[in-house]
């Protein structure tokens, strides 16, 4: 698949049958190290992900292969909980965080790379998933949570841009 224009959204299938793969190309007004230092900061993290509701980060600092998040979130009004691991950090070009048991997810990878154009910078977010229907119950649509995590990665990508793109005091 061809990508979108810039700050797009697009799905697909994913890694596997039972896999959904969610997309977003961005281009921002930045340099790389500007975005670079946003994406690894994970006091950002609350920010980035507009459900998010809290984040426990272990060990605490800039993002690094080995480090264990804890994210609570909102799904509605039900509390929702994500954790996940950084298995991969590839200075100023890409993270890579993947599952870790429990929480709303049966599995997911999330893949983020940036590539320099000049003072600009190419953000290009992969998020393979697959759902814990046990984990969602009666209570929630799986439906409305697909969406919700679409929402969540526009959102993400959104906000990286908008951070990314303010001018210092």
């Amino acid at each position: 698949m061809v990508a979108p224009a810039s700050a797009d959204i697009y799905t697909e299938g994913g890694e596997s049958a039972s896999m959904t793969r969610i997309q977003s190309v961005v281009d921002i007004d930045a340099p790389l190290d500007v975005v670079w230092d946003i994406l690894t900061d994970t006091s950002k993290i609350i920010k980035l992900f507009r459900d998010a509701v809290s984040v426990a980060v272990d060990p605490p600092g800039r993002s690094a292969a080995g480090q264990k998040y804890h994210l609570v979130g909102k799904a509605g009004r039900r509390r929702i909980e994500i954790f996940l691991e950084v298995t991969e950090v590839v200075p100023k070009s890409s993270v890579v965080t993947k599952q870790r048991p429990g929480g709303l997810f049966r599995s997911f990878r999330q893949t983020t790379s940036l590539e320099a154009h000049g003072r600009r910078t190419r953000v290009h977010t992969v998020f393979d998933y697959e759902l814990a229907r046990g984990y969602l119950g009666k209570a929630l649509n799986l439906v409305f949570v697909q969406r919700l995590v679409k929402d969540n990665l526009a959102s993400y990508s959104h906000t990286l841009k908008e951070l990314s793109e303010l001018l210092p005091l």
